[in-house]
């Protein structure tokens, strides 16, 4: 590239200022910066396909937008075709009517790094574009740490949560699960909809006599196997919990039919009966169950409705064992 007098030669531009663009009034390139020139290698075959004006409003034509930004004393913006790049910088005029700019990334500095594989050398020593894009990466890592950590004590908390409301026996629910199921599950939507469900307590006939006959294990044994019976007998949306020795309770978000409830009841009363253990042939293991469909007249909390539904489990056992009362 020619050199055209100037306050200094274009090669001492180009050192000194790595981003600039020297060009006669007809847009003749004279010099660019080393970094520019990395940047877009084929400026001197003109600059039209390679930047364009980026104003809104203003003319695309890259020399027209440049008169105008120089001519005006306006910042400049010049976008890199085929890139989301935009430069941006301001120019003055010099000897002969040619126009010296000099130019900028911006915010758009990361991707001009990526771009042209750019590196602390392309850029002035009194530039802290470098530095600037240190604590950039920088701030991102400790926010993508800060996110890694957040999600790490959030699927902490998840698990602990989890484990604070699982019967370690079962796997089921337990009495806090429980609790906390049916407060929400009595409180109304934010509509005022009362979303109705049918809560079922259970306990074991004769499960004292697996413990006093065959030991605990036996019984441990037996309880694991009811609470597998009872997660494959409901839904997903249904809660199943044990609350305490033989003791189970269910809910059944909008089970409100009274013939499928005492389909359930016969499902879970037949699959538990056959869990009697073979050593106690003349003593079968079964279940009674009392069941609460909700909304009942005198019952708005927690305790009330499961004081219901063990009204009615009593009922059943009153009535013989094994079967099932709904109220």
């Amino acid at each position: 590239m020619a050199e055209t007098s100037c306050l200094m030669p274009a090669s001492a531009l180009a050192q000194l200022l790595p981003m600039h663009l020297w060009l006669r009034e007809d847009g003749t390139l004279i010099s660019a910066g080393r970094t520019l020139a990395k940047l877009l290698p084929d400026l001197d075959d003109g600059l039209v396909g390679r930047l364009s004006g980026a104003r809104p409003g203003e003319p695309s034509d890259p020399m027209t937008a440049i008169r105008g930004a120089v001519d005006g004393r306006r910042r400049l913006f010049l976008r890199v075709e085929g890139s989301q790049l935009v430069l941006r910088g301001h120019g003055v005029r010099v000897a002969g009517g040619s126009v010296l700019l000099n130019l900028g990334f911006g915010i758009g500095l990361h991707h001009a790094i990526r771009q042209a594989a750019l590196t602390d050398d392309d850029f002035a020593p009194s530039d802290l574009a470098m530095e600037l894009l240190f604590l950039q990466e920088a701030n991102r890592g400790v926010l993508n740490e800060l996110s890694r950590f957040n999600e790490q004590l959030e699927q902490s908390r998840a698990r602990a949560l989890l484990q604070a409301q699982t019967d370690p026996l079962t796997g089921l629910g337990n009495r806090r699960k429980l609790e906390s199921t049916l407060s929400a599950a009595l409180k109304t939507s934010e509509t005022g909809e009362i979303r109705p469900f049918a809560l079922v307590h259970l306990d074991l006939d004769n499960f004292k006599q697996v413990n006093d006959l065959l030991g605990h294990q036996a019984g441990d044994d037996l309880l694991r196997a009811v609470g597998k019976v009872l997660r494959d007998q409901i839904r997903h949306a249904d809660t199943a919990t044990r609350i305490g020795g033989d003791e189970f309770v269910l809910l059944l978000p909008g089970m409100t039919s009274r013939p499928a409830l005492k389909q359930l009841s016969a499902r879970i009363i037949g699959a538990i009966n056959a869990l009697t253990p073979p050593e106690l042939p003349g003593l079968p293991v079964s279940t009674s169950l009392g069941i609460v469909v909700w909304p009942t007249d005198g019952a708005e909390h927690p305790d009330e409705v499961l004081a219901l539904a063990d009204e009615a489990l009593y009922a059943s056992k009153r009535s013989g064992r094994s079967r099932a009362t709904i109220r």
